[in-house]
């Protein structure tokens, strides 16, 4: 299954929990399933975000699924980088380079 989540919003308290409530209703996910966080909306993460990112990167990992980041602003990539967390995802910068079918697309 090739599931893209998008967030509407920043990556605050309460767009981290939308993101959060959108995974939980995915699992439990199929192995090998493929899923893309497109933060294309998203202009800032704090701290709540980037603890909703480790949840998502856990649960992909739980459930052997491929985990990518799509479309990070610089701010948001430099708070990536500055937690390190960006070692932790893989970034990508098309849909093209994971993607070859089908697409689900979830807003959150």
């Amino acid at each position: 299954m090739n599931i893209v989540l998008r967030p509407q919003r920043d990556l605050d308290i309460k767009g981290a929990s939308l993101l959060q409530q959108k995974v939980v209703n995915l699992l439990p996910a199929p192995d090998n399933s493929c899923w893309v966080i497109d933060l294309v909306q998203v202009n800032s993460v704090n701290h709540f975000g980037l603890t909703a990112l480790m949840a998502v990167r856990r649960a992909a990992r739980q459930y052997k699924c491929r985990l990518y980041l799509l479309n990070v602003k610089q701010q948001v990539r430099y708070m990536l980088e500055i937690t390190e967390l960006d070692k932790e995802f893989k970034i990508i910068d098309s849909l093209e380079e994971v993607f070859d079918s089908g697409i689900r697309l979830l807003l959150c």
